[in-house]
């Protein structure tokens, strides 16, 4: 994956969901690097994806950021329709405690 097509997922996505295009340095959550991260929010949980060494990474959070999951999109099409199914609060990831 690219940032293209990270970018490719936010113009699908971004007129249909409160959506917000950023950077890991914006998000002060202790990236190592600067890259663009799509968040979003929703049943008090956050989703962010970026990519990261040519795939997608796609984190899921409570609010408080102390508990998360995540996993790898294979693709900008099963992107998007992780977006959309989280927003839609059609997903359910199970969350576990940060260490």
């Amino acid at each position: 994956m690219t940032t293209e097509d990270l970018r490719a997922v936010y113009e699908q996505l971004r007129d249909k969901y409160s959506l917000r295009w950023t950077t890991s340095s914006q998000l002060d959550e202790g990236f190592d690097g600067v890259f663009p991260v799509i968040v979003g929010k929703a049943h008090g949980q956050i989703i962010e994806l970026y990519e990261y060494d040519g795939d997608f990474v796609l984190d899921v959070m409570d609010e408080a950021q102390t508990k998360g999951t995540h996993f790898h999109p294979n693709n900008v099409a099963s992107a998007v329709a992780d977006i959309a199914e989280f927003m839609d609060g059609k997903s359910d990831y199970p969350l576990f405690p940060f260490r």
